[in-house]
C-alpha cells in the first residue's frame, strides 16, 4: 500500500475539513507515488446540481477539460452507471498526455453518484493501484457525505414572493387593477428597472390567465410601418395583452397613430403603456388624457423602510438561488447590510442583478461583499422572458450567465473556461470585455 495511504487513514480531519485541506494535497501525493502523469477529482457541489474540480495533478496552470465526459453525454452515463473502472484509450479520446491512456472511477455517496476521479498513465495501470483508487473513491464519497451534516444551515425566514412584497408598497394598485378589468388599459410609470414589465405581466396573468401577451420594446419611426406593426401586434395579442415599452420616446405623429389605433381599430385585447414618471417630451392633449386614463406610479426602493428592504432582499436571494440551482447558498450578514445600504438608481432590477451577481460569482457556501463587486455589472444578468422580442439582449444575458458559471467552476482560469464553453480563449476574452466581465 502506498505510504500516502497512511496519511489518508491516520488523518484526524473529517468531512468538509478533510475535503478542503487533506484531499488536494493527498491526491497530488498519490498521483506522484503511483506514477500517474495527470489526474483529477470531480465532485458535485454541496446542495447544488453542478460539479467542480476538487483536486487536480499534472495539468499545470492552463489545466485541461475532458470534453468527452460532459455531463449527460454517453460516456458520462456509462461512467456513472459502471461499478467497475472505465478506461479511455488515448488513440480514441482527447486526453491531456500525448501518449497516455486514462482510467475513471465513479464516486458515490449514500447510493448517489457525486462525481468521479480520473487518472492518466503512460503504461498500463498496476493491479494494486486500481484497487487502491477504488478504495480512495469510496473514502471521498464517505467524507463528502459527512459535509452534508457539517454544514450549519441558517434558518431563513419564511417570506412571500419578492414581487408580491414589492407590489404591496405600490399605491392605488387595487384601484388601477380594478379599472384595468373595465377599461382594458393601464399606464405604468416609474424609473428604469423599477419592475414595470413584471407588474404588467403579473396583472395580465391574474386578470387574463392563459391569454397571449406580447411585449414590444420599441416602435417603428416610420408612420406607415407603425400602423402596420400595430395591426399585426393587435392580431397576435388578440384577446390577450399588448405591452408597449418606452412610450416617452414617441413623437407627436406616433402619439396620434397610437391613440387612433386604440380608439378606432376595434382591438379586442388589453394594452399596457410603460414609461418614466416624467415623459420629457411634448404630448398631444388627447394622448396625455389617453395615458392618464388609468395609471399608477411605482415607488422607488430608496423610500422603503430598512426592515421592508431587508425582507425583500432575502426573498429575492432565495428565489434566485433556487433558479440557479444553488439552494444551499447563504447570504452573509455583511453582504445583506451592503445590499440594504446601497442606493439603487435602477431600483428593483438593479437590486436583483446585484444579488444575482453575488450568487453567480460566489465560489463558497456564503455570498460575501467581495462577490457583489459594487458597480461592476451594469447590464441585466437575468435571461429575458420568452415574450420579450429582443434577441440580442437575450443572447447576451445567456452568454453572461454561462461565462460566470464557468468562472466559478474553474476559478477564473480562462483557458479551461474556454475549453468548457467550446470557444477559443481569444473569443472568451472578447466576450468578457463586451459583457463587462473583465
Amino acid at each position: 500500500m502506498p505510504s500516502q495511504a497512511i496519511s489518508l487513514l491516520a488523518s484526524e480531519k473529517t468531512g468538509k475539513d478533510w475535503m478542503d485541506s487533506v484531499l488536494p494535497k493527498l491526491w497530488e501525493g498519490l498521483c506522484t507515488e503511483l506514477g500517474f502523469s495527470a489526474g483529477v477529482v470531480v465532485l458535485k457541489v454541496e446542495k447544488e446540481d453542478s460539479f467542480y474540480e476538487s483536486a487536480s495533478f499534472g495539468y499545470g496552470e492552463d489545466g485541461f477539460y475532458y470534453s468527452f465526459l460532459n455531463r449527460g453525454s454517453l460516456h458520462w452515463e456509462e461512467l456513472m452507471h459502471s461499478q467497475e473502472p472505465v478506461f479511455f484509450s488515448g488513440s480514441e479520446f482527447e486526453l491531456f498526455g500525448k501518449k497516455t491512456n486514462a482510467m475513471a472511477i465513479r464516486i458515490r455517496s449514500k447510493k448517489t453518484e457525486i462525481g468521479f476521479l480520473l487518472t492518466e498513465m503512460d503504461e498500463s495501470l498496476p493491479f494494486p493501484a486500481g484497487i487502491f483508487l477504488t478504495f480512495f473513491a469510496e473514502k471521498i464519497g464517505n467524507e463528502w457525505g459527512k459535509t452534508q451534516k457539517d454544514l450549519v444551515s441558517i434558518e431563513k425566514p419564511t417570506s412571500e414572493n419578492s414581487h408580491s412584497l414589492y407590489r404591496s408598497e405600490i399605491p392605488n394598485l387595487d384601484l388601477a387593477t380594478s379599472e384595468f378589468t373595465k377599461q382594458k388599459i393601464l399606464t405604468i410609470l416609474g424609473p428604469s428597472g423599477s419592475g414595470k414589465k413584471t407588474l404588467a405581466k403579473w396583472i395580465h396573468q391574474t386578470q387574463l390567465p392563459g391569454a397571449p401577451i406580447l411585449v414590444v420594446e420599441s416602435l417603428p419611426d416610420h408612420f406607415g410601418k407603425l400602423e402596420k406593426a400595430l395591426a399585426l401586434w393587435g392580431e397576435e395579442s388578440r384577446f390577450g395583452s399588448l405591452v408597449l415599452v418606452g412610450v416617452q420616446a414617441l413623437n407627436l405623429g406616433q402619439q396620434q397613430i397610437l391613440s387612433d389605433w386604440w380608439f378606432k381599430s376595434g382591438y379586442s385585447g388589453s394594452l399596457f403603456l410603460l414609461g418614466p414618471e416624467e415623459m420629457g417630451k411634448e404630448l398631444l392633449p388627447e394622448f396625455e388624457r389617453f395615458l392618464r386614463k388609468n395609471s399608477l406610479v411605482l415607488p422607488s426602493l430608496r423610500f422603503l423602510p430598512k426592515a421592508k428592504l431587508q425582507t425583500l432582499v432575502q426573498a429575492i436571494f432565495e428565489e434566485l438561488c433556487d433558479s440557479q440551482n444553488r439552494s444551499g447558498l447563504q447570504l452573509g450578514a455583511k453582504s445583506l447590510q451592503e445590499l440594504i445600504s446601497r442606493s439603487y438608481s435602477e431600483n428593483f432590477t438593479d437590486l436583483r442583478n446585484a444579488i444575482l451577481t453575488g450568487i453567480l460569482t460566489c465560489r463558497t457556501n456564503q455570498v460575501e461583499p467581495a462577490d457583489l463587486e459594487p458597480g461592476k455589472f451594469k447590464m441585466d444578468l437575468e435571461i429575458p422572458d420568452a415574450e420579450d422580442l429582443d434577441l440580442r439582449r437575450g443572447t447576451e444575458a445567456l452568454e453572461r450567465q454561462k461565462i460566470l458559471l464557468a468562472m466559478r467552476i474553474f476559478s477564473g482560469n480562462q483557458i479551461r473556461m474556454a475549453k468548457a464553453l467550446g470557444i477559443s480563449r481569444g473569443s472568451l476574452q472578447y466576450k468578457m470585455k463586451q459583457l463587462g466581465l473583465m
